[in-house]
């Protein structure tokens, strides 16, 4: 069963646009930043602002779609969520019984993230809604740095399980019984959860949804999902894509590219990235429209816009921990969950006050929040010395 389940994962990692599971980290610190800009746009406040939590302590809720397929929130939490227990990520549990039977209870790490389950919401909402889109064989859990500190800077983030690609779905059950729908309509019907969950009595959701303000991001293959869902669900102002092709594989067969979101977007790429080369995400920046921002991330690999580089490092990495366990999974599999995670990589956790920052400026500036943009552009990327980051953008 597990030869089959693992053959079958391999065929679709190799014509999927992106990954998520990985070995161990670098160390290595990488030389100040150097950048590049093309943007005129007056900027204030020229530095990193956003890298650090924002002033919310961060609370979270599974929710679920009429299907059944698992979406979490992470939202603005009231100032004693501090003092609850922290959210802990068990990634054995997205397997299915037979496999999870297989791992010995050491061999489970449990990822810690920063946000705290069912805590009472912040009252000086609403705030924007960020939907969250993760990579081929990923999780909604997968980039809970990135999601966590979002919703600490005033952002209610909402983050799907595509079971369609997911690894609950492709190694685990969460994929059956579920009919299967195209990543745009998933993320669209996950906005519409939250909107209907806002309305039930006891939910922290309860008038905390701006949803004048809406924006999507996305990893690799969960950055095309945005991409696409930008282009096509009027309620989306704005989009992030972290590490983007626009191709689902070789078997896409469609004959013209997806329309260009007409919204403000920005690409996030890792220069060393081995899944999807950067002048693949180089390539989508130049077609979009304006107003638009592109970061890159020297020595970077797929995996740097993800925790997973950090779940179960102490114990050499998920790919140290799948061999111990016994279970097999083909060389190919291997390479794409260890994109970004081995030693000669810059440690994805350098890399993280770069992409928070900049992920959160670039909301905050066209999602209105910000009447001049703070810390988006050139100058602040070079303030950050443990990545070395470019920075470009076209106002139009």
């Amino acid at each position: 069963m597990i030869r089959r389940l693992a053959s079958t994962l391999a065929i679709a990692a190799l014509v999927s646009s992106g990954a998520a599971a990985c070995s161990s980290s670098s160390d290595d610190a990488s030389s100040p930043s150097t950048s590049t800009a093309s943007s005129t746009t007056e900027v204030v406040d020229a530095r990193p602002a956003y890298e650090g939590r924002g002033p919310h302590p961060v609370g979270s809720e599974a929710i679920a779609l009429a299907d059944g397929r698992r979406v979490v929130v992470w939202y603005p939490a009231a100032d004693d969520a501090a003092d609850q227990p922290k959210e802990t990520f068990d990634i054995a549990s997205l397997l299915s019984p037979d496999l999870q039977a297989q791992i010995e209870p050491e061999l489970r790490p449990q990822y810690e993230i920063d946000a705290h389950p069912g805590a009472d919401p912040a009252t000086d909402g609403p705030f924007p809604v960020v939907l969250f889109s993760h990579g081929y064989a990923g999780f909604p859990e997968q980039s809970a740095d990135l999601t966590s500190h979002l919703a600490s800077w005033g952002f209610v983030v909402v983050a799907p399980d595509h079971v369609e690609r997911s690894l609950s779905g492709l190694l685990g059950t969460a994929a059956a019984g579920v009919k299967p729908m195209e990543d745009p309509a998933v993320l669209s019907a996950s906005l519409d959860a939250a909107i209907a969950d806002a309305d039930r009595d006891g939910s922290p959701l309860v008038d905390l949804l701006d949803l004048d303000h809406v924006a999507v991001v996305g990893h690799s293959a969960g950055a095309r999902a945005a991409y696409l869902t930008a282009s096509s669900d009027d309620r989306v102002d704005a989009f992030i894509s972290y590490s983007v092709g626009l191709t689902a594989g070789p078997e896409d067969t469609a004959t013209e590219p997806p329309p260009v979101p007409k919204v403000p977007g920005m690409v996030m790429l890792g220069e060393a990235d081995g899944i999807i080369p950067a002048d693949t995400s180089r390539s989508v920046y130049e077609g979009m429209a304006t107003p638009k921002y592109l970061v890159e991330i020297a020595d970077a690999g797929h995996l740097v816009f993800s925790d997973i580089c950090l779940i179960g490092r102490d114990q050499g990495g998920l790919v140290a921990l799948v061999k111990e366990a016994g279970l097999e999974l083909p060389d190919t599999l291997l390479r794409l969950a260890s994109d970004g995670c081995e030693d000669d990589a810059l440690l994805p956790s350098k890399a993280f006050p770069a992409i928070d920052h900049f992920s959160v400026a670039f909301l905050r500036a066209e999602l209105g929040i910000d009447e001049q943009p703070v810390g988006l552009d050139a100058d602040t990327a070079k303030a950050f010395t443990t990545a070395d980051i470019t920075f470009e953008s076209d106002p139009g």
